[in-house]
């Protein structure tokens, strides 16, 4: 099947499959065109499945507090935190203070085992080629 093809029946069981009222909502809203093009310009190309990969995954950092990862990849006991990083809400438009909570959110999530693997939107757009290279040695890693 083409990426298209899985990419619909991936959305379409994890949206089934759902039991979280939240995710399912957000899921069901679709994913960003950012997250989008990662899968289609670097995920599926370079590991050919959705296989372990859950969009919007919501955990409870150590301080209690909830966050969505755009993508975990949890193929056994490793926890992979893939997020996808554009320029306006990560560096350009960014206060003080969600600047704080980034780094916070990313140091709680590490202390928990979280493997943080940030990929810039550009990148996926810029050199689609690199980060499937990216990613394939990193899945080969978890």
């Amino acid at each position: 099947m083409g990426f298209q093809k899985d990419y619909e029946i991936w959305m379409q069981r994890q949206i089934a499959e759902e039991k979280n009222h939240r995710r399912k909502e957000i899921l069901s809203k679709g994913l960003s065109y950012g997250s989008v093009e990662f899968l289609r310009l670097a995920w599926h190309p370079a590991i050919g499945n959705f296989d372990c990969l859950h969009s919007e995954w919501e955990v409870r950092d150590l301080h209690n507090k909830i966050r969505y990862l755009d993508f975990a990849y949890l193929p056994g006991k490793v926890k992979g935190n893939i997020e996808i990083q554009d320029y306006a809400t990560h560096a350009r438009d960014l206060d003080l203070a969600r600047f704080k909570d980034l780094c916070r959110r990313q140091s709680l999530l590490s202390l928990d085992d979280w493997i943080y693997f940030p990929i810039a939107y550009m990148s996926i757009r810029d050199e689609p080629e690199l980060c499937k290279q990216q990613l394939s040695h990193c899945a080969r890693c978890l």
